[in-house]
């Protein structure tokens, strides 16, 4: 064979090639948003409260799922931080106050395409029935040297004319800074008369409705609000019970002890 016949046979075989590869195209990318049957990332929760449901528990579980497009999520809670990106579905919330809650969760694609309005579910707690003291908020975190702020509630209150509580706080990790009057003094309105002392690791506080507007409460107010600061050596730690109702007395117009039907501590984590 001529050495012109092997060039020609060559040529043949590179447009032959040429050819093959302009046949075959690439599978489209199902990520690509650029391709006409791309479906943006998308998730849904498909389990705890519903919208607007008002639940009787002060723990939550929400789980969600995504569509064929979503690989990795992140949620936020009550406005906070979003999380960082992960494969988790569901999540667990602890300690939850009474009122009102709101849960976004967002997807996102493998190519990084974010879900264009994140997922949200709003619903209530409701876990304190009747006569009740709790400690607002329910679950603290901080770091040694935050300045925090508790105030101790009366929930669900009837015809409330005196209160008279004592309140112990964890020395070990808290400092008290300051006792301040509560809501519950502009309620009443007129002359109070109020009686407070305070040691390092208590509070006890005596209010009566000597004379105002409106004498007795009914509702939810505070009784007295609390200023703490985590003492500048304290270890980490979670789950700590920070503070606590160890005596509480209710008492109406005709100083009748109102039934306290439950109370409720104050937790701290400590980073």
């Amino acid at each position: 064979m001529s050495i012109r016949t092997l060039y020609i046979l060559l040529i043949a075989l590179i447009l032959l090639g040429c050819s093959s590869r302009e046949e075959f195209s690439p599978p489209d990318n199902p990520f690509d948003p650029g391709n006409p049957d791309y479906v943006g990332p998308e998730a849904e929760i498909i389990s705890g409260p519903t919208e607007g449901e008002i639940v009787d528990s002060t723990s939550v579980t929400l789980v969600w799922q995504g569509n064929e497009s979503a690989t990795g999520y992140r949620y936020r809670f009550d406005g906070m931080d979003w999380s960082e990106w992960d494969e988790t579905i569901s999540q667990t919330f602890d300690y939850l106050d009474e009122g009102n809650h709101y849960f976004e969760i967002q997807a996102r694609s493998i190519n990084g395409d974010l879900q264009a309005n994140s997922t949200g579910l709003g619903f209530g707690v409701d876990a304190v029935a009747g006569a009740s003291v709790v400690i607002y908020p329910y679950l603290q975190n901080g770091s040694p040297g935050d300045t925090l702020i508790y105030a101790i509630m009366a929930e669900e209150v009837s015809d409330l004319f005196a209160v008279e509580c004592q309140i112990g706080f964890n020395s070990d990790y808290l400092e008290l800074i300051e006792v301040a009057d509560g809501e519950i003094l502009d309620e009443w309105g007129g002359e109070i008369l109020s009686i407070q002392d305070a040691t390092n690791s208590t509070v006890s506080t005596s209010l009566v409705a000597v004379e105002g507007s409106s004498i007795s409460f009914t509702g939810t107010t505070s009784i007295i609000t609390l200023y703490f600061r985590i003492k500048p050596l304290a270890a980490s730690e979670a789950g700590i019970e920070a503070i606590e109702i160890t005596d509480i007395t209710y008492l109406n117009p005709i100083l009748v002890d109102i039934v306290v039907n439950s109370s409720r501590i104050g937790v701290l984590n400590v980073d």
